[in-house]
């Protein structure tokens, strides 16, 4: 894959990260209010507190986060499933999956073209 390519792809890789991010929080936070039952306390602010930890460096674009967040993606993904599961939490459970879907993907992508355009950098430089 050319240098270019990976110009082209990171910038949109990086906004659909951070705005899946801070949807998934978000979504997370409003488990208290949308779901009957309601989320546990813990449930619903514990573990987002994970994704908030990640907002600092999703912002300075640090790389080895972001590949972090991908896989502690995966966990919110797995947490979307179950609550899909439930019969009063379906529309729910669907869009925290696919929101944790997008974070994987685009957390990963972005930090493929990130360290393939640092690459490029200290190639042309040496």
């Amino acid at each position: 894959m050319t240098s270019s390519v990976a110009h082209r792809w990171a910038p949109p890789m990086y906004l659909t990260l951070r705005a899946s991010l801070i949807g998934l929080i978000v979504l997370r936070l409003s488990g208290l209010w949308l779901l009957t039952p309601p989320a546990s306390l813990l449930g619903a602010v514990g573990l987002t507190l994970i994704l908030v930890l990640f907002i600092r460096p999703v912002w300075t674009a640090d790389v080895k986060s972001c590949l972090w967040l991908s896989f502690v993606s995966t966990l919110f993904f797995t947490i979307g499933v179950l609550n899909a599961m439930t019969e009063s939490r379906v529309a729910y459970g669907v869009v925290e999956s696919l929101l944790a879907a997008t974070v994987f993907v685009s957390a990963m992508m972005f930090s493929r073209y990130q360290v393939q355009i640092q690459a490029s950098d200290q190639a042309e430089i040496a």
